[in-house]
């Protein structure tokens, strides 16, 4: 009774947190608010491991109407359970099966007949209230455990439910009853034992060693009454007329795994004591960093970016997601991942993005051709060209298609080392990660720019964005990314010591594409020639910042997106608003150009498309949806909100540059330049405190405060607060 009452505590917890009126709580969706059951989207659980999309059962039902309407990744939009990393033929994930159960009331399964489903992003759970007909509860609460490779649930029964049975179904996603594709397993109570011989498992050691893979699925239930049986496909847990709470385990193990995990244990320690330390983490987590702004539905969505961001996170890089429906795990580099962490003061997330590119460098240098062995063939000067979609080792995975000739993530790669750099002060990162951006600014400099023969510097025919015809010659955007990664590849040699002989070269070539940069009628154009609107216009500021922001042609090339970007609002040649990523992106861009009234219009316009979770999809519109907890998009939408608070330029701190006028009363705590925490806090119009805090690796340099007012502190901080008066 005891451990019902805590259950039931927590459940009361989280729903006098939110309860206002039905169809408005935060994070909240119920069969109460019709457009809830029609658009329904399940939020993710993940903890850069395990990746799942869990219901409002806290189960993995294939048959929910509203997710036909949703568009995967080339595949249909269903819920399962996957491993980062652990791969089938064709470099897929493995499907390891999924959550369902069967509840028996007045004899007959039965279905509930209201339901609410609560994502607690502060705590990374679901929790759920499900009403059966006749008044019959199950609440529960659903988690991936941080830090380990284990799905649990605690259901907890009240009323009249004659039996329960918990369901690990070993099935491909889908409405079929297929056995995982790529997968050979044998099944017996409580565990699965699957195989997959002829694959190459993710390693992230960028040798791309071929290994057998094979693994563990394991079922256990803390109530000793608790049957575990199974047939030829699926794991059971059966407990008849079932009370108070029950906890059950699903534990993953494989061999990629350094020390698997015993599920016994698991079981042995408990659901609390398991929860408390996922809790704890999380909390440190949130921790890090502060952001409190009066535009409550703008804030949820940050926050709920962020919590996105942290879910995908893995002991690699940041994927798409951890999910087939997401691009099975690939890895962009056209992310914008780094900053995002690091000025929310994630520095190990931050640094892990680096350190991936860093581990897959071999390959991408073989791939360019200055990694030969054979005398002779070896041009160090051809630089890396890493792949658009990348696995573990580094390879290709992208099926043929015009974005193989994508290079802008060339310059967004160079990017992620760069700015955590700048933001840690790490310099031993700085000096690991340089080959990275040294060979990204090779590449561009020595296979893609082109001197023509009226004088002009471009970059050769590429495939700029997917939306714009190719060939396209000096495209801005792929453009932005060479200057970009050539003059950041010099910066990093400077301050390295290293390298000399290229800084001259890099420069030179950076400054000449500038000044080629395509242009027509007071503004940058897509390509040379080009009459095409794109967002890809925009990259002089966000991501790249190679423009200076008192620079007349780019503010009018963003006017002119801002006012006629609604024709080419999404990636595809679909629906009929700017999607959240591309509203994100211009935000951002004011925000660089100090115009806080137009990035928080943009911002909003971006929040229009966020879902019920405060999820942001690659498109949601009310005739198409595709891949809500995609990574990029809630990259941008969080780097534009910090934007707005703080900006950074050397040893300038700008704070609140970006600030719309509407905004009184806001406060945050968040990372600048150098390993230096600032923060900030403001009520009714007026700065009320501005405290700094040095971290370990930071300089020591005097830094200059710039204050909305127009006034100017400079300060030396300390390992403690340091106060800050206007």
């Amino acid at each position: 009774m005891r451990r019902m009452r805590q259950a039931a505590i927590v459940f009361a917890c989280v729903l006098a947190r939110t309860v206002v009126v039905p169809g408005e709580e935060p994070w909240t969706v119920s069969s109460e608010v019709k457009d809830h059951v029609a658009r329904y989207s399940p939020p993710i659980l993940a903890n850069g491991d395990i990746g799942m999309l869990i219901d409002y059962r806290n189960c993995q039902y294939q048959d929910t109407a509203s997710l036909r309407d949703i568009h995967g990744a080339g595949i249909g939009y269903f819920p399962a359970t996957c491993r980062q990393g652990r791969r089938i033929a064709d470099a897929r994930l493995a499907t390891l099966g999924r959550a369902e159960e069967d509840v028996s009331v007045g004899g007959a399964t039965a279905a509930p007949v209201s339901w609410r489903q609560h994502l607690d992003i502060f705590r990374a759970e679901s929790v759920c209230r499900n009403t059966f007909a006749n008044g019959a509860q199950i609440d529960s609460v659903a988690f991936v455990a941080s830090g380990k490779p284990v799905f649990t649930v605690r259901k907890s029964f009240s009323g009249d439910v004659g039996r329960y049975v918990f369901k690990w179904v070993f099935r491909r996603p889908g409405e079929v009853a297929e056995k995982p594709e790529g997968l050979e397993f044998s099944i017996r109570p409580g565990c699965i034992d699957w195989r997959c011989a002829d694959v190459k498992a993710g390693s992230g050691d960028g040798k791309g060693a071929a290994r057998p893979l094979c693994g563990k699925v394991e079922l256990r239930c803390s109530d000793a009454r608790a049957r575990l049986s199974a047939d030829h496909d699926t794991l059971y847990a059966t407990i008849d007329n079932p009370s108070g709470d029950v906890d059950f385990f699903v534990v993953f193990s494989d061999s990629i795994d350094e020390k698997p995990l015993s599920a016994d244990a698991v079981a042995a320690e408990g659901w609390e004591a398991l929860r408390e330390g996922h809790v704890a983490a999380w909390k440190d987590f949130w921790g890090r960093s502060h952001v409190s702004i009066p535009d409550a539905a703008l804030l949820r969505t940050y926050q709920t970016a962020l919590y996105n961001l942290k879910c995908w996170s893995t002991r690699w890089t940041v994927p798409i997601g951890i999910l087939p429906t997401h691009w099975n795990g690939k890895y962009f580099g056209f992310g914008f991942n780094g900053a995002a962490f690091a000025v929310a003061g994630h520095f190990e997330e931050a640094k892990r993005i680096g350190r991936f590119w860093a581990s897959i460098l071999p390959h991408a240098k073989h791939r360019a051709g200055s990694h030969e062995r054979k005398e002779g063939l070896s041009n160090p000067e051809a630089g890396a060209r890493f792949a658009w979609q990348p696995v573990e080792d580094g390879h290709e995975t992208a099926r043929d298609g015009r974005w193989l000739d994508h290079f802008m993530h060339m310059g967004t790669i160079p990017a992620d080392c760069w700015n955590t750099w700048l933001y840690t002060g790490d310099r031993a990162f700085l000096a690991e990660t340089y080959p990275v951006i040294r060979d990204c600014a090779h590449y561009f400099r020595t296979w893609l720019v082109q001197r023509l023969a009226d004088g002009r510097t471009v970059i050769g025919p590429v495939c700029d964005l997917e939306r714009l015809p190719c060939p396209a010659r000096n495209a801005f955007l792929t453009t932005c990314s060479a200057i970009y990664a050539m003059e950041r590849a010099a910066d990093a040699a400077t301050l390295l010591g290293v390298d000399d002989a290229f800084v001259p070269a890099w420069r030179g070539t950076a400054a000449a594409l500038r000044k080629d940069l395509p242009q027509a009628g007071g503004r940058y154009l897509a390509f040379e020639n080009s009459h095409h609107v794109s967002v890809g216009t925009l990259a002089g500021l966000f991501p790249y910042n190679v423009l200076p922001r008192d620079d007349a042609v780019q503010r009018a090339t963003v006017d002119h997106f801002d006012k006629n970007g609604i024709r080419v609002g999404n990636m595809y040649s679909v629906g009929t608003r700017i999607c959240t990523w591309y509203a994100a992106w211009l935000a951002d861009d004011y925000a660089r150009l100090f115009d806080g009234e137009n990035a928080c219009r943009n911002l909003t316009l971006s929040n229009a498309s966020s879902g019920f979770f405060n999820e942001i999809f690659e498109i949601n519109e009310p005739a198409y949806r595709s891949v809500p907890w995609c990574q990029a998009p809630p990259a941008t939408f969080v780097q534009a909100l910090h934007d707005m608070l703080i900006q950074c330029e050397g040893d300038e701190v700008r704070i609140a540059p970006a600030v719309p006028s509407a905004w009184l009363s806001f406060s945050f705590r968040l990372c600048a330049h150098d390993d230096l925490a600032v923060s900030v806090r403001f009520a009714e119009g007026r700065l009320e405190s501005l405290r700094v805090r040095a971290g370990l690796r930071h300089s020591g340099r005097e830094k200059r405060f710039i204050l909305p007012t127009g006034k100017v502190c400079a300060v030396k901080a300390g390992n403690d607060w340091k106060e800050l008066a206007e």
